[in-house]
């Protein structure tokens, strides 16, 4: 009896539908009945077992923008097709893409009830937002591994339909909790937990049932002089730019910082700057820069002589949705401009 292939639909962006890239990020909903780009390889993939009846493309921009409105509009499009299983990305460590491929796997498994995964790098945004609601494999940060990453996709995504025991995520390779999951509550709790303290005493292996992320510690600086003579500088993810934005800085998923000049200015206009980051209510800040970028404040410091001086130059991005990999970038190549310029002191504003 030959089985009956399960039916697929598969989440890609504009980049991976060959649609465009950054240019095309705010393109809409499309569908195509056939595989696309990384699905022909999930065909190849799945083989006998499966193949890819739908492809669901959405830009970037589009969907990252409008979240509550688009994820809805992608899960009616993948119940339409009837599928067995529902596979996004693998999204690897693309900000927006991870927060879609995130967002919409964990709609279809709660909303049609069916075996849904994707993949992202570990840290992706969306590893943080959706690790608790939708199976996520950790893969590779780029897709020069495409292939064994999409591997490990397929495997995990196979014993899901085929109703397999699952383990905890250290033992299948998903990041997190991964959605609900029953428990042998004929065990109880306390046993649970003592049982899982005396393999750890023993070194046997153990794993916990509430995984906790495992975050960098970064030990404080200390001033090294007093403030009164200290060099003070202003640096922001709250995405401030000057009038036009003459260096293209992106409202998401920022790829680079700037850096402008303050120089003889003891507040800033309204008239000169405006606001490249998404996800805030930034009306207060186009109002009066000054109260995302204090330079107000700071120059009346400096003239009543609580701080030695400030820095001529402030420094900005967009934090929202920017990749941990550009974040590290950006804060090492920021600190030794800071250097450079004998900053004592860093104030750093948020959204």
């Amino acid at each position: 009896m030959v089985e009956k292939k399960l039916r697929v639909v598969h989440y890609i962006n504009q980049f991976y539908a060959q649609i465009g890239g950054e240019e095309a990020a705010d393109v809409g909903i499309s569908v195509r009945e056939e595989a696309v780009g990384p699905g022909q390889l999930l065909n190849q993939l799945l083989g006998e077992r499966g193949e890819v009846v739908r492809t669901v493309i959405c830009g970037d921009n589009h969907i990252a923008e409008n979240l509550e409105i688009v994820v809805p509009q992608v899960v009616v499009l993948v119940n339409e097709a009837e599928p067995d299983l529902f596979i996004a990305g693998p999204g690897f460590n693309a900000g927006r893409y991870g927060l879609a491929c995130g967002a919409v796997t964990a709609a279809v498994y709660k909303q049609l009830k069916i075996p849904s995964v994707t993949g992202l790098y570990a840290e992706n945004p969306g590893v943080d937002l959706y690790s608790g609601l939708a199976y996520i494999i950790g893969i590779h940060n780029s897709a020069r591994r495409m292939g064994e990453d999409i591997s490990k996709i397929v495997r995990f995504a196979l014993k899901l339909v085929d109703s397999e025991p699952i383990g905890y995520g250290s033992e299948e390779g998903y990041l997190g909790t991964g959605p609900v999951r029953s428990v042998d509550y004929s065990v109880s709790g306390a046993k649970r937990a003592v049982n899982m303290a005396l393999d750890k005493f023993y070194g046997r292996p153990f794993n916990t049932e509430v995984p906790m992320p495992q975050h960098e510690l970064i030990p404080p600086s200390q001033l090294t002089k007093p403030l009164k003579k200290a060099k003070v500088a202003l640096v922001s993810d709250g995405g401030l730019v000057p009038k036009g934005n003459p260096d293209q800085m992106v409202p998401v998923n920022s790829q680079k910082f700037g850096v402008y000049s303050i120089t003889g200015k003891d507040s800033l206009a309204a008239e000169d700057y405006e606001v490249r980051h998404q996800g805030y209510n930034n009306a207060f800040v186009l109002e009066n820069p000054n109260r995302l970028v204090p330079v107000d404040v700071l120059r009346r410091l400096e003239k009543e002589g609580l701080i030695g001086k400030l820095a001529d130059r402030f420094y900005t991005t967009a934090g929202v949705m920017t990749s941990m990999e550009n974040c590290k970038k950006f804060g090492q190549e920021i600190a030794a401009l800071l250097r450079e310029d004998q900053v004592d002191a860093v104030i750093l504003t948020s959204t």
